[in-house]
């Protein structure tokens, strides 16, 4: 996952650009005198999410019988979301603050929409507040989607208050060699994480679908490079095949500790019968052999 600056927004400009153009006068100025209240939940989010007590806010709150879930959530899908309004100017902001456009939450697919960490069909009220709103790929949107937090371990990785970039933590191991390859990714712990750290982190893998989506790149890889390395086993056996993954893994590690290829060269490498050449089928080893 990346950590991505928190947003300066505050949820009640948001608000208040919003309804600028709101043609129900009763509606708007019910919204506008309760602005108070999404400030509120803004301190009561940035609090909660600081000690991983999310779980605790209270769900389907409104503000009144005419400022519904149904008003609020629309805050978010006919007000900010469309490019013609005022508002549109913060969910631009936000869905670019993405490095290098990629999704933070799986580190691989390109930013197609904003993620409600909480999602606005359960906190109403949070639907336009900007630290709820997260850059995201659609698939890590759509994995997710409902999720709801039942205690601190529930709550996944959050862009804005998690920097897990500076230990390694993602690992990965060879399930299956032969006769097609099979990895896992897993989360293997620093010592001064906490449990709950720990917790949340292995949480983030499953509600993501990381290691399905890690794994599936990773077999992919291997395949592009399997030539390449029955090649460097057979001229110079294990000890040259380790030394080029190393390699590979070094040059990686220096760009980012934690992305699949990272964890996916540091298995190939921890994986005794995969350095002395497991991988490669009888078959191939006599049809690449080199000529004598």
């Amino acid at each position: 996952m990346k950590k991505i600056t928190k947003p300066k927004i505050k949820a009640r400009d948001v608000v208040k650009d919003s309804v600028d153009n709101m043609q129900n006068l009763k509606l708007k100025q019910d919204i506008l005198n309760n602005l108070h209240v999404f400030d509120k939940a803004e301190i009561e989010f940035n609090s909660k999410k600081q000690n991983n007590t999310l779980y605790s806010i209270i769900q389907k709150e409104t503000i009144s019988n005419l400022v519904d879930a149904s008003e609020l959530k629309k805050l978010y899908t006919s007000r900010m979301l469309k490019k013609e309004n005022l508002a549109r100017k913060y969910y631009d902001s936000i869905f670019l603050s993405a490095a290098n456009g990629k999704c933070p939450f799986c580190s691989q697919r390109i930013v197609k929409t904003l993620d409600h960490y909480l999602p606005k069909s359960e906190y109403p009220i949070y639907s336009v507040v900007p630290i709820n709103l997260v850059p995201s790929c659609a698939d890590c949107n759509k994995d997710k989607l409902a999720d709801i937090p039942k205690c601190s371990k529930d709550e996944t990785l959050h862009p804005y208050y998690d920097d897990v970039e500076g230990e390694i933590w993602l690992s990965s191991k060879i399930v299956t060699i032969n006769p097609d390859l099979e990895i896992e990714f897993y989360v293997s712990p620093p010592k001064k994480w906490s449990k709950l750290l720990y917790d949340r982190a292995k949480n983030h893998l499953i509600a993501y679908k990381l290691n399905e989506l890690y794994s599936i790149h990773a077999v992919e890889e291997f395949h592009n490079i399997k030539q390449q390395l029955v090649r460097l086993f057979q001229k110079g056996g294990s000890v040259l095949l380790k030394e080029h993954l190393e390699d590979c893994y070094e040059s990686r590690l220096s760009y980012d500790k934690n992305s699949w290829q990272t964890a996916f060269y540091r298995g190939l490498i921890n994986d005794t019968d995969f350095i002395n050449g497991m991988f490669i089928a009888q078959n191939s080893i006599q049809s690449n052999s080199p000529p004598r």
